[in-house]
């Protein structure tokens, strides 16, 4: 992972709030650290927090897209058990130092509870494919140490700072970097913007060289040609299954074809996504026979187990179909959604993959993801709402 930290740039920012977005932005530039949407970062000053507002892109974040909040405020609200995430996240809202700002990042609890003037979160291909395997905590602690301990998953808000909190208090030493999340990606911090994105890439490259050397980070190809056969009928039944037009998108390069032709695909491909809210975008599970049918009343069943009379609020319906001959086929409710789902895949492959090369690739519960979907879903309904006459 390249550092593009350039002093001669920084110089040109003269307040920590403009070399914070410049290097949120560099950040934000590598998808391999940062999808749509996700990723955030944040500096102290001793009394302040200005944190990534809710909506921004990383790659490119500006001053304005930043918000103050009141720092002591924002950590006696988890001295609270009794607030839940949606009680927090109002709470939030009141810490605002000014009320016309953009709504804070839902991590900004995170931010606050970690004693660094200067905060980065990512959702790191490199560490994922590292860390989501069954041997989890051996694996992070053989390949970070005491540079970034484990914290156990949880979900954004208030659970997972507390467990940040908690790890950082009892794991954390003088040689403490960062955090590793499990099934999230990864935090780092440091006492000024450079040491905070230096510390965040040399997590990245510790992971990186540690997959290099187990011989897990060369993606496999498979250059033979797909078949000429289309996809459409396929896009018109899960079409029929949702209730209204999806977009398709095939992906038939030589990794996504490597993929579709793996002999353990059935086992690999159906742990989950490598962190539940790529669920929103790509589904828990991909479909891999053409019984669209049969997977919409399995995927129905098991969100209604986990989620009760709320999985109705959830599309049941596949987004990506593993065929050996056609490829990957990706579905969105327009060609823009397909063509992001189809690149959270690509990198979804990638990490399942290497992870997969060095242990046994695992996801994140079935329960957590079911919520993910849920929670951090919807962007298909407010299409469908503006598509309405």
């Amino acid at each position: 992972m390249q550092n593009l930290w350039d002093d001669a740039i920084a110089r040109e920012y003269t307040t920590p709030l403009a070399l914070r977005a410049w290097t949120s932005r560099l950040l934000g530039s590598d998808r391999n650290l940062v999808l749509y949407g996700g990723g955030n970062t944040s500096y102290k000053t001793a009394d302040t927090l200005y944190v990534k507002g809710t909506g921004s892109d990383l790659a490119g974040v500006l001053e304005p897209h930043f918000t103050a909040l009141d720092l002591a405020a924002l950590r006696a609200l988890l001295e609270d058990p009794a607030l839940d995430d949606a009680g927090v996240m109002r709470r939030i809202e009141a810490c605002k130092r000014e009320t016309s700002a953009p709504k804070p990042s839902i991590e900004t609890l995170l931010h606050a509870v970690i004693p660094h003037p200067w905060v980065e979160h990512a959702h790191a291909d490199a560490i994922l494919a590292v860390a989501n395997v069954e041997s989890c905590f051996e694996t992070c602690a053989e390949v970070f140490g005491e540079l970034a301990p484990v914290v156990p998953y949880r979900h954004s808000g208030a659970a997972l700072a507390r467990a940040c909190k908690s790890v950082y208090e009892t794991s954390a030493t003088h040689n403490t970097i960062g955090l590793i999340l499990a099934f999230h990606g990864v935090v780092a911090f440091g006492r000024d913007a450079r040491e905070s994105y230096g510390n965040l890439l040399r997590l990245v490259n510790l992971a990186e060289n540690w997959l290099k050397n187990r011989g897990a980070w060369q993606l496999p190809e498979d250059h033979t040609a797909a078949k000429a056969a289309s996809a459409e009928v396929l896009r018109e039944r899960i079409s029929a299954a949702a209730g209204f037009p999806l977009s398709l998108y095939i992906d038939r390069s030589p990794l996504a074809m490597a993929w579709v032709r793996r002999a353990d695909l059935a086992e690999v491909a159906t742990q989950g996504p490598p962190t539940p809210q790529h669920a929103i975008y790509t589904k828990r599970l991909p479909l891999l026979d053409d019984d669209v049918e049969g997977y919409t009343s399995r995927y129905r069943s098991s969100l209604e187990r986990e989620l009760g009379a709320e999985a109705r609020h959830v599309d049941a319906t596949p987004r990506i179909a593993l065929d050996p001959g056609l490829g990957v086929c990706i579905f969105g409710v327009n060609q823009h959604y397909a063509a992001i789902t189809a690149e959270i895949y690509q990198h979804g492959v990638a990490i399942m993959t290497r992870a997969a090369a060095h242990g046994q690739y695992r996801a994140a519960s079935l329960a957590d993801i079911s919520f993910a979907e849920l929670e951090y879903g919807g962007f298909e309904r407010d299409v469908l709402l503006k598509r309405a006459p």
